[in-house]
């Protein structure tokens, strides 16, 4: 465990850490793709003050890992390492203060997700599998890819055929103005249904008068 005890720490005066820690706290996965193990202890460089009754720690941790290298698969061994550790602990005056978990968690942030033998790493043949880093192979990777079937169907024929098109909306004015034919409409028709009078019923009107 990595920890400081502040009731060490003298006023106005860094407090150095320096030691080991297990690589097992980091619990990296055993499945982890790329392969991915410990191959040492963590080395921690660090300097603690007081700021009145906050901790603040700073400095430097590294760890060594066993992995494949991603293009040429040989297996590799690199070297994890944060150069800018910076963590604040308020009002813990005369306390034991653990920083394990937050010099893991630093670490394993800066675990990239895959590993090189080397910037210029020339891989493997894709044809063959020979390692090109330790020597040449006969293969011809420059083959030309084969030319597509122009009479393949596409699948971007069938996008083609979908009507996209958006429907055409009712407008307001048209509906306004059928309603207003239907409108008038109505009274013509009723007055076209309205029956004459009658003799019976003008003899009748002519009498009262």
């Amino acid at each position: 465990m990595i920890k400081i005890n502040t009731s060490h720490i003298l006023p106005d005066t860094p407090y150095l850490l320096d030691g080991t820690e297990s690589a097992e706290i980091l619990e990296l996965p055993p499945d982890a793709d790329p392969p991915l193990a410990p191959a040492g202890d963590i080395a921690y460089h660090l300097s603690a003050v007081m700021a009145g009754a906050d901790l603040i720690v700073t400095g430097r941790a590294s760890v060594p890992l066993a992995t494949v290298c991603a293009r040429c698969l040989d297996d590799i061994r690199v070297t994890i390492a944060v150069k800018d550790l910076c963590f604040h602990f308020e009002k813990v005056r005369d306390l034991e203060v653990d920083l394990t978990d937050d010099v893991r968690e630093e670490l394993l942030l800066a675990v990239p997700s895959c590993f090189y033998c080397s910037p210029d790493c020339k891989g493997i043949c894709p044809m063959c599998g020979t390692n090109l880093n330790h020597g040449s192979c006969s293969c011809d990777t420059r083959q030309a890819e084969p030319e597509p079937d122009a009479a393949a169907p596409s699948p971007w024929d069938q996008l083609d055929a979908l009507n996209l098109a958006p429907e055409k909306p009712v407008k307001k004015a048209n509906v306004k103005k059928m309603t207003a034919k239907s409108s008038a409409a109505k009274p013509a028709a009723k007055k076209a249904n309205t029956k004459p009078p009658t003799q019976k019923s003008a003899a009748k009107k002519k009498s009262k008068e």
